[in-house]
């Protein structure tokens, strides 16, 4: 079992994927890229920070699993339920072996397709943002909860290939609805980000963690956004005390940091990725928002003691 707790670099890694969830963890799912379902929770897992592009939320049902969601920890038990959103923070840091669970993991867009669905039909539900990430149930409602997903589990391992994305999305939608049906008793209604401003912030930031890496322009997010750049600015300074270039570096250093660390490319293959003109670009960019030249902050890691 490794334990990532105490590593002294918190490295990140924005815009995360299904798929990458699905190339790291090398995982066998060729069905979809934007869904996936575990039963059984693999054992190597990301030793990084990730903000994902896709919603996560399910129950261990035997082991251990220690998470921290937007930096605060926590030990999942039997009665604990999960989830998280696009935009938030996410990182495993312990996981038993031979932990066992019901965990899905979908993308908006994913549900988009159905015309009627939990985010076209309500207008908030457990999934929205600044609902909590934990929730613990009851003895009745985790049986409840558990006996929904080994059903909706069941139909998923057993479906034809004809139409299955089809009967696999209305599955999901049909979880998800269950799920929000048992959890509003414990949800506080006030705590539900129904505010505009509040909202544009969150979209912003779900944006960039996709877009990061080929967008930088302030104007390309409020143009998505349907505001004003000014309108944009206002309202991310307000809601973060941070410029929206900010949160824009911020997101493009980590996916930076992640690829200097963990992958063998090039600096110049890594420029080309981030969309840097060259390698000594993207070095100057990486040490003004770190403080290190790339090669320095990869053997400093290296060298940190335990």
């Amino acid at each position: 079992m490794t334990n990532y707790k105490h590593m002294k670099f918190q490295h990140h890694v924005a815009g995360y994927s299904i798929k990458d969830i699905i190339d790291y963890r090398a995982l066998s799912w060729p069905e979809s890229e934007e869904f996936l379902f575990l039963t059984q929770i693999p054992v190597k897992f990301e030793p990084f920070l990730i903000t994902p592009t896709y919603y996560c939320f399910g129950m261990i049902t035997k082991g251990k699993l220690e998470i921290e969601i937007d930096e605060e920890p926590y030990q999942l038990c039997a009665n604990s339920l999960m989830v998280y959103r696009p935009g938030q923070v996410f990182k495993v840091t312990d996981l038993e072996e031979q932990t066992r669970g019901v965990f899905i993991l979908f993308t908006k867009k994913f549900l988009d397709n159905l015309n009627e669905n939990i985010f076209s039909v309500q207008r908030s539900s457990f999934l929205s943002a600044g609902i909590k990430s934990v929730f613990e149930l009851s003895g009745k409602d985790k049986a409840k909860t558990l006996n929904t997903f080994h059903k909706i589990f069941t139909l998923l391992q057993y479906l034809s290939k004809t139409n299955w994305e089809l009967i696999a999305r209305n599955l999901t939608s049909a979880l998800i609805y269950e799920t929000d049906s048992i959890l509003k008793k414990y949800i506080d209604p006030s705590t539900v980000l129904l505010n505009k401003n509040e909202d544009l912030f969150q979209r912003f930031k779900s944006l960039v963690t996709i877009h990061a890496i080929e967008k930088r322009a302030l104007s390309f997010y409020a143009a998505k956004l349907l505001v004003s750049t000014h309108h944009l600015y206002t309202t991310v300074k307000l809601a973060s005390q941070k410029t929206p270039t900010e949160i824009i570096n911020t997101s493009l250093i980590n996916t930076a940091k992640n690829k200097v660390l963990y992958t063998h490319q090039t600096l110049a293959e890594i420029a080309e990725q981030l969309n840097f003109s060259d390698a000594f670009s993207f070095s100057k960019f990486f040490k003004k928002h770190t403080g290190y030249a790339p090669t320095l902050y990869k053997k400093a890691s290296i060298s940190w003691p335990d």
